[in-house]
C-alpha cells in the first residue's frame, strides 16, 4: 500500500516535529550501546561460569615448594596432598601446575623476565569439583594443615559470586535503559502526535466534511510515525555502525579479545538492526492510539 494515501495532513512542515527524528536517532543509538554492553557483560559472565565455578586452587608454601635438599620430602608432600584431595567427596581431578604455568600465573603482579625462575615459587594444584554440594572446604582445609601448616586452599566462587551478582545488576540496568528509551520515543511521538492533532484542527475538520473516518486520519499519524522511526532509526543505526568499527579498530591495537569477539558477533549486529525496527513499531502504535483517543474525548 502506497504511503501517499496517507499524506492529506501536512504532518513533515508541523515545527513541533522539526526535531523528532534526530530525537529517534539519539534514543536508536544509546539503546544499542547499551545492548552491546549488555552483551560484552554477558560474555564475561559466560566465561567466569566455565572458567572457576567448578575449580578450586591449592597452594603449597614457596619456602617449602622448591628447596633443592628436600626434594624427596616436597614429593612426598605433594603426594599427600593429592591424595588428601582425591578422599574429598566431590572431587574429581588433581593436577599439579608446572614451573611454567605458575610464573605465567604470578606475572601480572611480578611482570615479565627471566628473573622470575629464580625466584622461590610456590606450588600450585588445580582441583576439578564435581560435585560442590558435597565438597567440606573446611574439613579439606584440615586435612591438608595436618600434612603441611601453611597450605592454602583458594575457593574462586567466593569472589565470583560477588562479581556475578555485580555483572547481573548491569545486565538488568542495561536493559532497564533499554526499556526506557523505548518509553521516551514512545511518549515523543505521542506528544507531538497530539500537538500536531492541534494544530492541523481545521484541515482534520475538512477531512471529516468530506467523508473521512477516525481510524483514517489516526493512520495520517501513524504512517508518519514510520517515516520518522524508520529516518530516525536509520541514523541511529549508522552511528552505532561507526561506533562498533571505531571500537573494534581500538580493540584490536589494544589487543582486548573479548571486545573484539563481541564486536564481530553477528547476533550484535542482527539486534543492532531490531532496534531501529522494535522503536518504530511501538512510535507507530503510540501514534495510532494517541491520536484515536484524542479524536473520540478531545476533539
Amino acid at each position: 500500500m502506497s504511503l501517499k494515501k496517507y499524506t492529506d495532513i501536512p504532518l513533515n512542515a508541523d515545527p513541533s516535529g522539526r526535531f523528532v527524528p534526530w530525537i529517534v536517532a539519539l534514543m536508536v543509538y544509546l539503546a544499542t550501546i547499551s545492548l552491546t554492553v549488555a552483551f560484552v557483560v554477558s560474555s564475561l559472565i559466560s566465561r567466569w561460569d566455565t572458567g572457576f565455578t567448578a575449580r578450586l586452587s591449592v597452594e603449597i608454601p614457596a619456602q617449602n615448594a622448591f628447596d633443592p635438599d628436600r626434594d624427596w620430602e616436597m614429593t612426598k608432600i605433594r603426594g599427600q596432598v593429592a591424595q588428601i584431595l582425591l578422599r574429598t567427596p566431590g572431587v574429581g581431578t588433581v593436577r599439579t601446575l608446572s614451573k611454567n604455568e605458575v610464573l605465567s600465573t604470578l606475572e601480572p603482579w611480578l611482570g615479565q623476565g627471566d628473573d622470575l625462575s629464580d625466584l622461590p615459587l610456590p606450588t600450585l594444584l588445580e582441583v576439578e569439583v564435581k560435585d560442590r554440594d558435597i565438597v567440606d572446604i573446611s574439613l579439606m582445609k584440615q586435612n591438608l594443615s595436618e600434612v603441611m601448616p601453611g597450605i592454602m586452599v583458594e575457593d574462586h566462587l567466593g569472589w565470583q559470586s560477588g562479581i556475578l551478582d555485580l555483572a547481573h545488576s548491569a545486565q538488568i540496568i542495561g536493559f532497564l535503559i533499554v526499556t526506557m528509551i523505548i518509553l521516551a520515543a514512545v511518549s515523543t511521538i505521542a506528544f507531538t502526535s497530539q500537538t500536531s492533532l492541534i494544530i492541523h484542527r481545521n484541515v482534520i475538520e475538512v477531512l471529516y466534511l468530506v467523508g473521512a473516518t477516525d481510524d483514517y486520519i489516526a493512520k495520517q499519524f501513524q504512517y508518519h510515525a514510520l517515516r520518522v522511526g524508520l529516518r530516525g532509526g536509520t541514523v541511529g543505526f549508522l552511528m552505532a555502525s561507526v561506533t562498533f568499527v571505531v571500537l573494534k579498530f581500538f580493540a584490536k591495537d589494544l589487543d582486548t579479545t573479548l571486545l573484539n569477539e563481541v564486536i564481530s558477533n553477528s547476533a550484535l549486529w542482527s539486534v543492532a538492526l531490531l532496534v531501529p525496527l522494535f522503536v518504530t513499531a511501538f512510535m507507530m502504535m503510540a501514534a495510532r492510539l494517541s491520536v484515536r483517543l484524542a479524536l473520540k474525548y478531545v476533539l
